[in-house]
């Protein structure tokens, strides 16, 4: 401990990066680099065994390990969720290396004694490396306020007119890192301006820069692509396939209840999958209705409110798309995001997929409806043969196990993808009437901001 503590004293702006170790001990710092009524309820440690299915083995091993560290890191930041860290003066961001059992603590300054009181008291076989940072999450969300007016993004004036696709801090509090697209690109059949986009990128940097006052670090991103199981039942799960009220799939996210409402129940899916009346996929079955006054476009969230003063539930169903069976997991609460976090998401038009990496979280997106999402993480397909999400899974589920694996912890609801992919033969729910549409990348709008912003209350268990 008190080695620990001598290398805590010295952290600062200009110091080098240093790593504590559960213990106190030193460790050198690496280089940066269903249907029926009658729901099935599992058992205890059967969670595991039904994400193995679409989860590689070690990566379930990695996610029992990530579960410590992002428990370590909930007390660095006080249990704020990733949006809300620009509270911590000084704190930069954090990221969580399962398979090195490690986290990554980017910082301006001296570190508060609360967090060296964390650090000196870590698990076993934890490290914790921190590394200065030039700008705090505080600055750098001021940073990017300059970029918007009234909500939205600015105009880039270069010499090819762009548009802001993405915004948020960089990982290591650099500056901002910034997705554009030229104005062009949007417009079907416009010829396209001559400047390409080696040439635009230096110009977009240079702009930004001069409006954020900090270095913009841009690269040219298209506007994300917006998503469109079967037949649910009361209580309702989140993982369900959905008619919408415009005839395409989407997917339930999680089952939630208003206190503020009369305790109204109702279940997750995304806001521009539209307002009106919900079916089961499948059966065709009326499922409830979604009034635009439960919802909150900028979040890309709206409930929809079960039948008959029906209720939702709290289970996710976690297996492929065509599933007979109606096995769900339960959900055990919420949870942030951090940089490293390995999820799953499990939408009903593709069905279950793991293995995905948090790339970037506290970012804010243009959706193709036009819509500036303010609070949007985003994720990636770390094996090669395996998909982020297809079209259609909108409002879908991301989680994480907990729970030493018996349980899923909520994480977000499915928004947009992005990075198209060959499908490899891959089917999905709404296959019939159209051809499969996949993705490497997903993006997706944190569980506890929608929460906090709708005041619901996340369901963990079947009233």
């Amino acid at each position: 401990m008190i080695l620990a503590t001598a290398l805590l004293a010295s952290v600062s702006a200009i110091a080098p990066a240093i790593a504590i170790s559960g213990g106190g001990a030193p460790s050198p710092a690496p280089t940066r680099p269903g249907s029926s009524s009658n729901k099935k309820i599992p058992a205890g440690g059967t969670t595991a065994a039904a994400l193995a299915e679409v989860t590689k083995p070690e990566t379930l091993e990695l996610m029992k390990k990530q579960e410590a560290l992002d428990k370590v890191v909930d007390r660095i930041v006080g249990g704020r969720e990733e949006h809300a860290r620009d509270r911590i003066p000084g704190f930069s961001e954090v990221e969580v290396d399962p398979g090195a059992n490690r986290i990554t603590l980017h910082w301006k300054g001296e570190l508060p004694d609360a967090v060296r009181g964390v650090l000196q008291d870590l698990p076993g076989g934890v490290s914790v490396q921190v590394v200065p940072a030039k700008y705090s999450k505080a600055e750098l969300h001021a940073a990017r306020e300059k970029l918007l007016s009234n909500g939205k993004p600015v105009p880039l004036a270069a010499k090819r007119a762009s548009h802001i696709s993405s915004i948020g801090p960089s990982l290591d509090g650099s500056g901002l890192d910034l997705g554009y697209e030229a104005d062009d690109e949007r417009v079907p059949g416009a010829l396209l301006a001559p400047l390409s986009t080696e040439e635009l990128t230096p110009q977009v940097e240079a702009i930004a820069s001069a409006v954020a006052g900090v270095e913009v670090h841009a690269r040219h991103q298209k506007t994300v692509v917006d998503l469109s199981r079967g037949a649910d039942s009361e209580p309702w799960y989140g993982g369900a396939g959905v008619l919408t009220p415009g005839g395409t799939i989407c997917s339930t996210g999680f089952g939630v209840y208003k206190p503020a409402d009369m305790y109204k129940s109702l279940v997750t899916t995304a806001w521009h999958c539209g307002a009106g009346s919900y079916n089961t996929w499948y059966s065709q079955q009326y499922m409830g209705y979604a009034n635009e006054g439960d919802g909150n476009a900028a979040d890309d969230t709206i409930g929809i409110v079960p039948r008959d003063s029906q209720k939702s539930g709290g289970y996710v169903y976690t297996l492929a798309w065509n599933e007979p069976s109606d096995y769900a997991m339960q959900v055990s609460g919420s949870g942030g995001n951090n940089v490293g976090d390995y999820v799953c998401q499990s939408a009903a038009n593709s069905g279950a997929h793991c293995n995905i990496r948090v790339a970037q979280v506290d970012r804010q997106i243009l959706g193709p409806n036009g819509v500036w999402r303010k609070f949007a993480d985003e994720a990636v397909q770390t094996d090669p043969n395996n998909i982020a999400a297809a079209n259609g899974d909108s409002g879908g589920p991301v989680f994480v196990t907990s729970d030493n694996g018996t349980k899923i912890q909520a994480r977000g609801t499915i928004t947009s993808l992005e990075s198209e992919q060959d499908c490899a033969g891959r089917q999905t729910a709404d296959g019939g009437w159209r051809t499969p549409w996949c993705f490497h990348g997903m993006w997706y709008v944190p569980i506890s901001q929608t929460l906090a912003d709708m005041g619901w209350v996340l369901r963990t268990s079947n009233p």
